[in-house]
């Protein structure tokens, strides 16, 4: 989990909602509160899936990747962004169970419990990642996005085989949730979509976006130019293999 502390001032403004019978309740029964507390916690870090490290952590904990840092890190200004570029990813995140459990999707993802398509749940790996579109990578078919993709990598001089790939839906939601989490910023900016390397049964490419204060949509795309459908950038290095 993040490392972070309720504030007092938080404390302060939730006790202010509790009528003086429930603040009595709290007060009479310590034990019961301490306990409802430790299971909530429990219940985050279950449902907690992607975590940003700072260049510090990275260095600190995944010293075989380290390398890694300086190019995402030029990317990164190059974008304007200042924030981390590195997220810990943990094995199991599926989107049809556990995205509605992490963050806000639309409609609670129920009008897709139906769609056919490999629901493969994340791996333990770190993700080099700049939380924001690739520049000018809307308005292209799938053909033209792979082809400015590669592009991209010789340009930004990206290492091994990060920008080789989209990331699959359920990485992307992972992700987006997790910087939404973090941050309350709610991307791609202008309620436009990402492309992801998860295909339905019937062959449409499924997207991450719209993310509205109704929750973060997924929808299918035929892969077709539309200004509304750009990509993002992924660096994925596996852990514990």
């Amino acid at each position: 989990m993040a490392e972070c502390k309720a504030s007092a001032a938080a404390l302060v403004a939730m006790l202010k909602d509790l009528s003086d019978e429930e603040m009595l309740a709290l007060t009479d029964n310590p034990g019961e509160v301490k306990k409802l507390g430790g299971e909530l916690v429990a219940k985050e870090i279950a449902n907690t899936f992607a975590v940003s490290l700072s260049d510090a952590k990275v260095q600190e904990r995944f010293p075989q990747f380290a390398d890694r840092l300086a190019p995402w890190r030029k990317l990164a200004a190059l974008m304007g962004y200042t924030s981390p570029v590195a997220w810990l990813v943990k094995q199991g995140f599926t989107l049809k169970t556990h995205a509605p459990l992490v963050g806000p999707c639309y409609e609670n993802l129920q009008y897709l419990q139906c769609w056919n398509f490999s629901d493969d749940p994340t791996d333990d790996c770190l993700v080099f990642w700049v939380p924001c579109l690739a520049e000018s990578s809307t308005g292209k078919n799938i053909k033209a996005m792979e082809a400015y993709r590669a592009e991209l990598k010789k340009l930004y001089e990206l290492p091994g085989d990060h920008a080789t790939y989209f990331g699959s839906i359920q990485l992307q939601f992972a992700l987006i949730l997790a910087h939404f989490k973090r941050t309350g910023e709610r991307i791609p900016l202008n309620f436009r979509f990402a492309a992801s390397d998860t295909l339905s049964a019937g062959g449409s490419r499924l997207i991450a976006g719209y993310f509205r204060v109704n929750g973060l949509h997924c929808d299918v795309w035929h892969e077709d130019g539309n200004d509304d459908i750009g990509f993002f950038l992924l660096g994925v290095e596996a852990l514990g293999q």
